[in-house]
């Protein structure tokens, strides 16, 4: 009987903290920006910002205003698309209307914890953060996303593809409860 209540007791925990990690809510850095602001070449949109299939970006970049990571990943970026003008991009300023909410179902989506930024999808490809391997990812992102194409990571939003994930994780979850309470006989 405490081995079923043990397992029990288990379940539950486990499936309060996975509850618990998906109520993880954003908030806007409070460190102060000291540094010197920089436009990107680029667009910057809010969100939606695709109306239909056929205009949609194949890349979107996540950065904050003032943030030096952000600054050089997009100046990588801009680098590897020189010459590629059917490669779109749309740029989402963190701390814009319903930008954290848009990041926050891609997340789900590419099963990511977008912690910082800058956040890049391209295609299937998530790249958090810089240094020497995002750039790297980068780059190879890019390369496959330019000679191979590559799908707009919005569609996954529009397409109710992020419900969907949603909904099959939280059904394995409840899936494996009840296995558990079948195989434990309760």
């Amino acid at each position: 009987m405490t081995a079923k209540r043990t397992w029990l007791i288990l379940l539950i925990g486990l499936l309060l903290i996975s509850v618990a990690s998906y109520a993880q809510v954003q908030t806007p850095s409070q460190t102060p920006n000291t540094q010197a602001q920089v436009q990107t070449p680029s667009q910057t949109v809010a969100p939606p910002a695709v109306t239909s299939k056929a205009s949609a970006p194949t890349i979107v970049v996540f950065y904050e205003k003032g943030c030096s990571h952000c600054e050089r990943m997009e100046g990588l970026l801009d680098e590897l698309l020189v010459g590629h003008k059917d490669v779109s991009v749309a740029r989402y300023e963190i701390n814009a209307p319903g930008s954290s909410a848009l990041l926050w179902k891609l997340s789900a989506h590419y099963g990511i914890v977008a912690t910082q930024v800058p956040v890049i999808f391209v295609g299937d490809q998530a790249i958090v953060g810089a240094g020497r391997a995002q750039e790297f990812s980068l780059r190879t992102a890019v390369g496959d996303c330019v000679q191979l194409g590559c799908p707009s990571p919005l569609d996954y939003v529009e397409g109710g593809m992020v419900v969907l994930h949603d909904i099959l994780i939280v059904g394995a979850f409840v899936g494996l409860f009840i296995a558990l309470l079948l195989l434990q006989g309760l």
